[in-house]
């Protein structure tokens, strides 16, 4: 694999950017894209086909993993979710200081005056 940075004027190809995991691909001469400070590294088409061939392997092998992980992840939180909720429900206390309770006390009052206006 032949190393080229930035700017360089190369032939056709797929070029690799370690860095950003990015692969260039050329179908005619050209320059590479940024500046010198990114590097590229040619790929020749047989290394390009292995490495598709590996992650598509690795893709298969997961999938199922994956698939199940996800289901009893689902199945978990569909039976033990309102479990854990009715717990923490009967487990606290009732007050929640986020919240403002400025309507109870004196309600009673005011009803009475309204009342007696009326009346």
């Amino acid at each position: 694999m032949t190393r080229y940075s930035g700017g360089d004027s190369v032939g056709a190809g797929m070029y690799w950017n370690l860095k950003s995991m990015n692969v260039v691909g050329l179908k005619t001469e050209g320059v590479l894209p940024g500046g010198e400070e990114l590097s590229y590294r040619r790929l020749p088409f047989f290394v390009l086909f292995l490495l598709m061939i590996a992650l598509g392997g690795v893709y298969v092998l997961f999938l199922p993993v994956l698939i199940i992980c996800t289901m009893i992840y689902m199945v978990g939180v569909r039976v033990f979710g309102s479990l854990f909720l009715q717990m923490r429900k009967s487990v606290s206390f009732g007050w929640r200081p986020s919240e403002a309770y400025l309507s109870g006390k004196g309600t009673a009052k005011k009803e009475e005056e309204t009342a007696k206006k009326e009346g």
